[in-house]
């Protein structure tokens, strides 16, 4: 016979109090899933008549069905923000439900009269509170793979997706279900729980934003790279990993299985230690721990208020490197919400209104951190801006110039085959040596900008005007210090690419076989890997955006050795002084995890592509000598035999500029319209852009030998030869040309700047 104060018979009355929760989690888990499983699988089969009518073929129809079961079958018990939301709130529910006798002094005073131990309470009721989240959610999910297997639409995969799935979601239900109970343990009511789960899920991310928005705010040299608003500490981050390391590459991450388990075991001893040594006479009250009331109200009343001078501060557009007005809306801000947030939280404590005149002591140490912390950034007193390591201080460097050299859509790439951005890339790759000559132009660069700064009163925002006035041109790089002591430190300089000491550290640098392979794909042997990958396909080619030659891979490999051979010659101001003669081009293609359904009905992986192209210049002699001898080489960029016209197209946009500023000088208004009307104006912009067409053999032939095609040189990071931006060139072929057949009638070039016929520049100048 069961004794009634056995752990089984408790268990039981314990669950009939919470029956209701019961059966709310059987019929979402046990009846509505399995529901949606069966709808979903028919409504895929539904397409299979209509699959047979369009393609005629029975077997590919069948095919495309099944593909198309399993894929959804793995979105189905795979990672999805719907389960997430759906454990969240189960999870807080079961926790609030079960403990809720704790917000009642007389429901207190009954459980404490019963023959049960405390502690014992607390475990009958946690464990209930799991087993009506994992006895449905298991049963629910056996039933919909039955179901998904008879309709054959279950394999290996769908079934360690399920399996891994499954794992993570009680791992994750855990942690939420502590964080709950942890949330009940230090409030008395259930509205302020409520508030207090909140606060429990967005906490650190709210203070991360705030540390992040003050730092983008008021440090120049601030880099996004390395900072990250994600939560450490926070279930939901962790989830949001396991779901994208087992979706993106289908990994099972198991260190954050590891962190998850480890974060509800330790918030669950928390709320189990609070449970033991709460009040009882705290039921109903805000606060059950009278300790934790100012160190709450102070932790969120300080960056609450930093928060909204933040909010404020962009609303206003305030930047304090090009406008000082702003900031008295800001300080007046924080200074609001550090009164109000403390008197608000105050009335809440007490529930009585009389609240806001006590613990003024509160609103002084919060507004003493609130300033402290503000003036930390405004001031910058830690002397982030001005931090630049000593070279016996460094393991390393990383040198991130932003689309040097780039062309298009470069792609960098990891031994995985995963896609890295010019940090990751850089971070994982480039280990320079040279960190004095690091040092030396981080030291000088911001040396001289802050001069021109000062000078412009202006932060980043004054480089088009500085640049206009002065003639010197500003770029912008990421360094990357790694420090011996394993710490690493990033900075976003701005680097005056004129400055003839800072090009001699750029051709040092730049220069280094360790930034090259650190930077450029093509200098690394992470391309021949590549190539030889059978995950891709790779289309190779040398040309020049409108005249393309196909190139074998094997013949691409015998390049790839003379043209870094050249490549190691190569420094920041012999390529910025040079033109491309030609790109070699590696289109890479690879295979994605989406599936759709070609033209025949066949089932077919999505293909996503990347460029990676190699500059080919003037000065690498060996290249070149290589293209000729094997047939490659363009001895110009333009065949004129392909060629029927060319057009010129002269904006003046600095004779356009020099007649706007006339008219805004002139007082009288009618004068001004009628001259403006004869001009062509109209609204704000004057009409000056004049055309040519030319088709004398000797002009067609002076143009050719001064143009490139449009696509093939770009204004980057070293701001060398570049456009004429006043020039817009459009070639029309000849009809019996290929180039017809592929580009269409026409395409676009540019003059270089400096090199742009006389002939053309009288033809096309705007006369008034």
């Amino acid at each position: 016979m069961t004794s009634k104060n056995s752990f089984l018979a408790n268990v039981i009355e314990n669950n009939k109090r919470r029956l209701w929760v019961w059966v709310v989690s059987l019929l979402v888990f046990v009846l509505v899933l399995p529901i949606i499983t069966a709808f979903a699988i028919n409504g895929i089969e539904q397409y299979l008549n209509g699959w047979i009518e369009n393609y005629g073929n029975e077997q590919i129809a069948q095919q495309m069905v099944k593909a198309r079961l399993l894929e959804v079958m793995c979105g189905r018990f795979g990672f999805n923000i719907q389960m997430c939301a759906l454990i969240t709130i189960t999870a807080v529910v079961s926790a609030v439900q079960g403990f809720s006798y704790l917000y009642s002094r007389k429901k207190i005073d009954f459980y404490m009269g019963m023959p049960v131990k405390r502690k014992k309470r607390f475990f009958i009721i946690w464990q209930n509170g799991i087993f009506l989240y994992l006895a449905p959610y298991f049963l629910g999910t056996i039933i919909s793979l039955l179901i998904a297997a008879s309709a054959g639409a279950v394999d290996k995969l769908v079934m360690k997706t399920a399996f891994v799935t499954f794992g993570a979601n009680i791992c994750f239900y855990l942690c939420v279900y502590h964080m709950a109970i942890l949330a009940v343990m230090l409030t008395g009511n259930i509205v302020i729980t409520g508030f207090g789960f909140l606060v429990f899920c967005l906490y650190e991310f709210g203070i991360r934003t705030m540390l992040t928005g003050y730092r983008q705010l008021f440090f120049l040299y601030f880099s996004y790279y390395g900072v990250s608003e994600e939560p450490v500490f926070s279930p939901f981050t962790m989830y949001g990993k396991i779901a994208s390391h087992y979706d993106g590459m289908g990994i099972v991450d198991i260190k954050y299985f590891i962190f998850l388990l480890l974060f509800a075991l330790a918030v669950g001893a928390l709320a189990y230690i609070c449970y033991l040594k709460r009040p009882a006479e705290t039921a109903g009250k805000a606060m059950t721990f009278a300790i934790t009331k100012p160190v709450i109200k102070i932790a969120l009343v300080a960056p609450a208020s930093l928060l909204s001078g933040l909010v404020v501060a962009s609303i206003i557009g305030f930047t304090p490197y090009d406008f000082r007005s702003g900031i008295g809306y800001m300080i007046f801000t924080i200074a609001f919400v550090v009164v109000i947030g403390s008197a608000l939280i105050q009335v809440i404590y007490e529930f009585d209104i009389k609240g806001i005149w006590h613990k003024k002591i509160h609103i002084l140490v919060s507004g003493v951190i609130a300033a402290v912390v503000f003036a930390i950034f405004h001031f910058d007193l830690f002397g982030y801006d001005s931090y630049i390591p000593k070279p016996e201080q460094l393991e390393s460097v990383a040198f991130v110039p932003s689309y040097y050299e780039d062309f298009g859509s470069s792609f960098r790439f990891d031994e995985l085959g995963n896609y890295l951005s010019e940090e990751n890339y850089a971070d994982k790759y480039m280990y320079l040596s040279n960190k004095d000559a690091i040092c030396q132009l981080a030291d000088r660069s911001i040396t001289n900008y802050n001069e021109v700064r000062k000078l412009y009163k202006g932060g980043r925002n004054m480089i088009a005007a500085y640049d206009e006035t002065e003639q010197e041109r500003w770029s912008e790089v990421t360094i990357i210090y790694r420090l011996k002591s394993g710490r690493k430190v990033c900075r976003r300089l701005l680097v005056n690419v004129d400055d003839e000491q800072t090009i001699a550290l750029l051709d040092e640098i730049i220069g280094s076989k360790e930034f090259k392979e650190g930077y450029f794909i093509g200098a690394s042997e992470r391309l021949d890997q590549l190539m030889d990958d059978e995950k891709y396909k790779v289309s190779i080619s040398y040309g020049n955006c409108v005249y393309d030659r196909k190139m074998g891979r094997e013949e691409a490999k015998e390049f790839l050795e003379v043209y870094r051979r050249d490549f190691a010659q190569a420094d920041f101001s012999n390529v910025r002084e040079s033109i491309p003669l030609g790109l070699m081009r590696f289109v890479v293609s690879k295979e994605i995890n989406e599936n759709y359904y070609d033209k025949t009905g066949a089932v077919a992986r999505s293909v996503r592509s990347w460029d990676i192209p190699l500059k080919i210049y003037p000065f690498y002699l060996e290249s070149i000598t290589w293209l000729k001898d094997h047939g490659y080489y363009l001895e110009h960029q333009l065949d004129i035999s392909d060629v029927e016209r060319i057009q010129v197209l002269n904006n003046n946009y600095e004779i356009s500029r020099e007649l706007r500023k006339q008219m805004e000088s002139v007082t009288d208004t009618s004068a001004v319209m009628t001259e403006t009307m004869e001009r062509g104006y109209s609204g704000d912009e004057i009409d000056t852009r004049v055309y040519a067409d030319y088709t004398d053999k000797e002009q067609l032939e002076e143009i050719i030998s001064s143009i490139y095609p449009k696509d093939m040189i770009i204004d980057d990071w070293d701001r060398g030869k570049t456009w004429d931006n006043d020039y817009i060139i459009i070639v029309y072929f000849n009809t019996d040309s290929g180039l017809t057949r592929e580009y269409g009638t026409s395409a676009y070039y540019g003059f270089l700047e400096g090199e742009v016929p006389d002939f053309v520049r009288v033809d096309t100048t705007y006369k008034e």
